[in-house]
């Protein structure tokens, strides 16, 4: 795993936070914030506790339908 991914998904998960504020609505996170969260912990180290903002990211997987379209 390599800084540039994790720093691409804080920087998703910060954007998708800002949108739902902007728009008084719950965060639902894009599409491209799951993906690099699926690649992130496909190489994370075993023994090494994830990120919040991950933690976070993985809890709404599978809660509602992806907007193919952000």
């Amino acid at each position: 795993m390599d800084d540039v991914t994790l720093w691409a998904f804080q920087h998703f998960f910060h954007m998708d936070k800002a949108n739902a504020c902007m728009h008084c609505a719950p965060v639902k996170f894009s599409p491209i914030t799951f993906r690099l969260l699926d690649k992130l912990l496909a190489y994370w180290p075993v023994l090494e506790d994830i990120t919040q903002e991950m933690s976070e990211v993985r809890h709404h997987q599978g809660k509602y339908e992806l907007d193919p379209g952000r």
